[in-house]
């Protein structure tokens, strides 16, 4: 049997691992799910936000959960529009993946 994880491909993986780095980076974990571990907090904010029908709602959805005005710098608007390419597949792979995803993101130096 076939690996069943996401087709995404490397630089569509490493992207989102960056996006959602910039935006856990931002928020203000000390106020957010006191009584739950961050990285639960996280998974759950992202798997929520991923039903958004682009990536430019699921950044913003995502942000807003978390308190986020924006993104670091290190996310641009061009950055955005490559991830909303492959939209679809991106946002299911979040969904269906969403704890892979968290931790690639804590990979991103």
């Amino acid at each position: 049997m076939e690996n069943e994880l996401s087709n995404l491909r490397k630089p569509f993986e490493e992207d989102l691992a960056v996006l959602l780095k910039s935006v856990a980076d931002r928020a203000n974990w000390s106020c957010i799910g006191r009584r739950s571990d961050w990285m639960d907090v996280f998974s759950h904010k992202i798997k929520a936000a991923a039903h958004q029908p682009s990536v430019p709602r699921f950044v913003d959805r995502l942000c807003y959960s978390l308190g986020v005005q924006s993104p670091t710098d290190a996310v641009s608007a061009e950055l955005i529009r490559r991830l909303d390419s492959q939209g679809a597949d991106v946002l299911k792979a979040l969904r269906k993946e969403t704890i892979y995803y968290m931790l690639t993101s804590l990979e991103v130096k």
